[in-house]
């Protein structure tokens, strides 16, 4: 995707939102990556397992943090646009 192709993107996200009923505060970072190695070069992090769970059935991954600390991570591509969340044991934390 190039830099042109992720702006607009990024523009449509409030639209994104919207219609699938995210609040904008939600939002905790968007970013960009040019990496050839990423499929889908916008990545929007929400505050909430409850926000990324209203774009639809997510992806989840279990990992344990360097505190032994059990964290779940939750993926889902929407638009284009590749949404994360992470949940530290049932509480979420970005």
């Amino acid at each position: 995707m190039t830099l042109n192709q992720a702006i607009t993107k990024i523009a449509e996200l409030p639209m994104i939102l919207k219609r699938y009923g995210v609040a904008p505060e939600d939002v905790l970072n968007v970013e960009y990556s040019a990496s050839a190695a990423h499929q889908f070069n916008v990545l929007v992090q929400l505050h909430t397992k409850d926000a990324i769970q209203k774009l639809g059935v997510c992806d989840t991954e279990n990992t344990i943090g360097y505190d032994d600390a059990r964290w779940t991570q939750f993926r889902i591509v929407k638009d284009g646009i590749s949404f994360v969340s992470w949940d530290r044991e049932g509480e979420a934390i970005a």
